[in-house]
């Protein structure tokens, strides 16, 4: 993040007020949307003090509702006093955000991705139902350029002042429950985990739809898909793993091709430990843009409840390797931790199910497919992305593969 005076030629404004815009400019060929304020008779980019998140919550806040604002559409879910004072998140992060007055998140989208995207459907769905354990969504404002669809430019959350990241929050829990043998605070934290994972999915019962052939079709050309880009990135080790179970790991992922005149719905798309911030006891779900593996198209579609499912079990699995990696602790001693943690979620969440009259949302036979296809996605992001996380997935599939093949 930057304060600086870099002058914009901006393609397109979102006047907020005053001196404030939000400006969509071309950066070497991509498009970025970007926090601007006049200085004169030019604009420039914004930082943080210079006020324009405050005039994006003030926007928002006198407007209510949706709005169409030439190419931009805002659409709010607050009103009233804003909140004033802005300090930049210092994490790395691919988009830019500010928090302002310890009350709101303004996230910038410095890297547009073209649309359609699924967070301001999500969201708004989850707005209507009530769901609650996600940061409060303040509003989003989307960008429509000529020759494309709808593309998400900024949005606006609640601030969780103390939350703690899921990678971080999970890994020590595993950890603790490892060394003291007593798992019932880590199975009680993932038997909450399961819960809000059901409510999510009951407040997106609005959505449902019923899958076609097509659909299932998609779902299965795209694991092999997967398995393919896997094989040829995969550690020596996890290569050979796949080549000998090459029977067994076909007809999982062939399961796919059955998943017809299912119910699928608008669901979170990419759940796992890291898109769970924990405040105290609380448990938030965040960052509603899809999957980045899919191409955007892809990402809005519906999906079966049992991608959110085995996106979160699985990594809850993850998070016992990495606790492996950053301690003393064997993996034989962590593999109990695991278990039980993964037993504690996909209880609380089928018993969540029931109680809101949604058991016919968990398909069972579908849930091993996809998590098989987290794992070899996992081979393919560390292959091409981050090789420092393969030590992962070289893990994760002997001991799924051990697990699913007995």
């Amino acid at each position: 993040m930057q304060s600086d005076s870099t002058d914009l030629d901006p393609l397109d404004l979102l006047r907020l007020g005053g001196r404030h815009a939000l400006a969509i400019v071309d950066r070497d060929g991509r498009l970025s949307a970007v926090p601007a304020v006049a200085d004169g008779d030019r604009w420039r980019r914004a930082g943080p003090g210079d006020g324009t998140a405050e005039a994006l919550l003030q926007l928002l806040a006198g407007t209510p509702g949706r709005s169409v604002r030439g190419r931009f559409e805002v659409v709010s879910w607050t009103s009233g006093p804003t909140p004033e004072t802005e300090r930049p998140v210092t994490v790395d992060q691919t988009n830019e955000s500010i928090i302002v007055g310890d009350r709101a998140v303004v996230k910038w989208a410095t890297h547009l991705e073209p649309g359609p995207h699924p967070a301001p459907g999500r969201l708004a769905a989850l707005t209507a139902a009530g769901f609650s354990a996600m940061p409060t969504p303040w509003g989003v404002v989307t960008w429509r350029p000529y020759d494309g669809a709808e593309t998400l430019v900024a949005t606006v959350t609640g601030y969780l002042p103390g939350a703690v990241d899921g990678w971080t929050w999970a890994v020590e829990l595993v950890k603790d429950a490892a060394r003291s043998g007593d798992h019932a605070t880590a199975i009680g934290v993932c038997a909450r985990l399961g819960t809000v994972v059901a409510d999510l999915h009951a407040s997106l019962a609005a959505t449902v739809t019923t899958s076609t052939r097509a659909d299932a079709k998609r779902w299965r050309d795209g694991a092999f898909a997967t398995l393919a880009a896997a094989r040829e990135l995969a550690a020596p080790g996890n290569a050979q793993l796949l080549a000998d179970h090459d029977e067994h790991i076909t007809a999982v992922l062939d399961r796919l091709s059955t998943l017809v005149d299912i119910p699928i719905l608008n669901a979170h798309g990419d759940l796992h430990v890291g898109q769970v911030l924990r405040a105290d006891d609380l448990l938030f779900v965040t960052d509603f843009d899809g999957n980045p593996v899919l191409p955007p198209t892809e990402r809005v579609l519906p999906v079966p409840a049992a991608v959110d499912l085995a996106g979160i079990l699985q990594s809850l699995s993850h998070v016992a390797i990495v606790a492996a990696e950053r301690s003393e602790l064997a993996p034989e001693r962590l593999a109990p931790v695991d278990a039980d943690a993964r037993g504690a979620l996909l209880d609380a969440y089928l018993h969540g199910l029931s109680e809101t009259g949604h058991a016919g949302l968990h398909i069972e036979h579908a849930l091993t497919a996809f998590r098989l296809q987290q794992v070899l996605r996992e081979i393919v992001y560390a292959g091409r992305h981050l090789p420092r996380w393969m030590y992962v997935p070289d893990a994760a599939l002997p001991a799924f593969l051990q697990e699913t093949s007995r």
